[in-house]
């Protein structure tokens, strides 16, 4: 009698706790990532279409299933700007996320191609990246590490070369606080590691731009499946970020206006200019911000 009423016990219990996690409401950097699996299931669906892959009006039919669903998700976020939180649940967007890798795995196996999967990515390429943590010349120091990811695809010819959410870290090559009245706050920061389908890769790259909106140019201008959540989430990045201080001077050092420091939220945009060219991997395959964190969010947030 104990035993069964134990297992009771520990059956309301589970029950609750996976009833709490479906009704866990997504947050902001969920919806990104979505955002950014989304962009990169859009440059698969180019590939499909430019090999004629066999059964691809199947695949295209659930391509569209995928933006409908976007396309509600869409819908609940705009009602409840305004409110807190986003108006979806984690277990919408983690659905979405499964459909979405699901079909882009199926897309890969009918258009894998049998020559390398190596792609040479020239110097002069300039990649998006959307900082993960914030950083400020008051605060930092010289060979700190600093987070980011691939905001937008980096497409070769007809290949992703590097997927939207792959991560990228640099250090920070200078950092001066700003001097009241006397000295701008200057910041330089180097990415010089790519994560890219489990193998790290050495870049050597400078900033050449800042941008406040993910939003904006373009992502906005793409008439692709990202673009369906890519425009909700400039809405709600507004007011949660910060303002960006400062700008590209030369030689990829940001400076802020006399007195003040440089300022780069969580979530600023910056292009960066590939100095030297790199290979990589074009399988398609996320770390950090893609297919492994897909997996590990929760454990991290429990």
């Amino acid at each position: 009698m104990k035993t069964l009423t134990f297992g009771l016990a520990a059956l309301l219990v589970s029950g609750a706790v996976l009833a709490r996690a479906e009704d866990r409401p997504a947050e902001l950097r969920d919806i990104q990532r979505l955002q950014q699996d989304l962009e990169n299931l859009d440059e698969d669906l180019q590939s499909l279409d430019a090999r004629a892959a066999p059964q691809a009006r199947e695949l295209r039919e659930r391509a569209d299933d995928i933006r409908d669903q976007a396309t509600y998700l869409k819908v609940k976020i705009k009602r409840h700007q305004g409110d807190e939180g986003t108006g979806v649940t984690l277990a919408e967007v983690d659905e979405l996320r499964h459909q979405v890798r699901d079909l882009r795995s199926d897309i890969g196996s009918r258009t894998a191609s049998t020559s390398s999967r190596e792609v040479r990515v020239p110097a002069g390429t300039e990649i998006s990246l959307r900082l993960e943590q914030a950083v400020s010349s008051a605060t930092a120091k010289v060979e700190d590490q600093v987070r980011a990811s691939v905001l937008r695809p980096v497409r070769i010819a007809d290949r992703v070369a590097i997927p939207a959410g792959t991560e990228v870290r640099g250090i920070v090559r200078e950092a001066e606080a700003a001097e009241r009245l006397r000295h701008a706050g200057r910041l330089q920061l180097e990415f010089d590691t790519l994560y890219v389908d489990h193998s790290r890769q050495d870049l050597h790259t400078r900033v050449v731009s800042l941008e406040q909106d993910e939003a904006t140019g373009e992502t906005a201008r793409k008439a692709g499946i990202g673009a369906v959540i890519g425009g909700v989430v400039g809405g709600l990045l507004k007011g949660r970020t910060g303002v960006v201080i400062g700008a590209v001077a030369g030689g990829g050092v940001v400076m802020a206006q006399k007195g003040e420091d440089v300022e780069l939220p969580e979530g600023t945009v910056l292009k960066v200019r590939l100095e030297k060219p790199v290979s990589v991997s074009a399988s398609g395959v996320v770390r950090g911000g893609g297919e492994d964190d897909y997996y590990n969010r929760d454990q991290k947030r429990d």
